[in-house]
């Protein structure tokens, strides 16, 4: 029987967290499985533990590249990959048992070439959890995901390359690749142009994806150098997307939400560790002039709902996320005035 699903792992001297990931999925219950690790010039022990995992499961296969980064070594596999379907998984993370059975098998029972499911955030204290009202497929199409990606705030992940599931061919027919030359926010470039061409995502409502944001030094969770710059690159790259499919009018107000809630992680980036409030405001205040200068049309943007809101200054105050004065501002630049 043939390959079902090509799992790629890009490694990178993730010697402390490699055993667990690969565990997870050499334990998958869909066994029709190839496991496609790109260790990615790894300069700790990731290739000897790789080594010894792949001599338990022949089902591993091992391409060694110099380091090229997370966006390279996705390509790699993407190109190598001979399963039905393909799927990421980032070293430092693991997944549950079911979870390339459960995508599997929603993408055969609706036809649609692409499946996702949430993420269960785990840190050293604790592994985020949500409550589910149904278990039952959502299908969106090109706008319901557009303002689902767009809004989100920290739940359901949209704009993530792992926990999804992608058809091969109609990755390969389409060309569709990771952005090399990106090293912020391509897995959010990747996955618009792949529901973009394909018209619809179907929605698993079940945490079965385990992301360690514990590891700070991991090909994908690393700091963010030139923070601003790099939004902007995303930006541009979005909405020139969203205008050759001609859909920015419809979704221009949950892509204005988006711009302006980058904004916030932007000056969180710069100013989140201060505690002079005064200094804090004056500079945002110069900042999100600066901002405005760049993106006038967010100033139009429509207000959040209050449920939105409240769970929006509840997941910032629950993480940590950003400076209590930037939520401040944030919301007042929603009622078009900055304090």
């Amino acid at each position: 029987m043939g390959v079902k699903v090509s799992v790629i792992l890009p490694v990178y001297n993730a010697e402390k967290y490699i055993g667990k990931c690969l565990e997870s999925l050499s334990q998958q219950k869909l066994r029709e499985i190839e496991i496609i690790a790109i260790n990615d010039g790894s300069q700790d022990q990731t290739l000897s533990i790789l080594n010894k995992y792949r001599a338990l499961d022949e089902r591993i296969i091992i391409f060694n590249t110099p380091n090229r980064g997370v966006s390279c070594a996705r390509n790699l596999g993407i190109d190598k990959a001979t399963g039905d379907y393909l799927t990421f998984v980032d070293a430092d993370d693991w997944i549950e048992p079911t979870m390339l059975e459960k995508l599997y098998k929603a993408c055969l029972d609706t036809g649609c070439a692409i499946s996702k499911c949430d993420v269960s955030f785990v840190t050293q204290e604790e592994i985020s959890k949500l409550n589910y009202a149904s278990q039952k497929y959502q299908l969106y199409d090109t706008l319901a995901f557009f303002d689902a990606l767009f809004t989100e705030v920290y739940e359901n992940h949209f704009g993530y390359a792992c926990g999804k599931l992608y058809e091969t061919s109609f990755i390969q027919k389409n060309g569709l690749l990771f952005e090399e030359d990106m090293n912020f926010a391509e897995d959010t470039l990747f996955i618009a142009k792949a529901v973009v061409q394909n018209g619809h995502i179907c929605y698993v409502p079940q945490q079965l994806y385990y992301y360690n944001i514990a590891n700070e030094h991991s090909l994908t969770r690393g700091g963010v150098q030139n923070l601003q710059e790099k939004y902007e690159v995303l930006y541009n790259r979005l909405q020139e997307i969203l205008i050759k499919e001609n859909v920015f009018k419809q979704v221009e107000n949950s892509f204005l939400n988006y711009q302006l809630e980058g904004l916030m992680n932007v000056t969180h980036n710069k100013h989140g560790l201060t505690s002079n409030y005064h200094h804090i405001t004056s500079v945002l205040k110069m900042e999100i002039q600066d901002f405005l200068q760049k993106y006038p049309n967010v100033i139009k943007v429509k207000p959040l709902g209050k449920s939105k809101k409240k769970q929006l200054l509840l997941f910032l105050l629950r993480v940590k996320a950003l400076h209590c004065s930037t939520v401040l501002i944030y919301f007042n630049l929603k009622r078009n005035k900055v304090i």
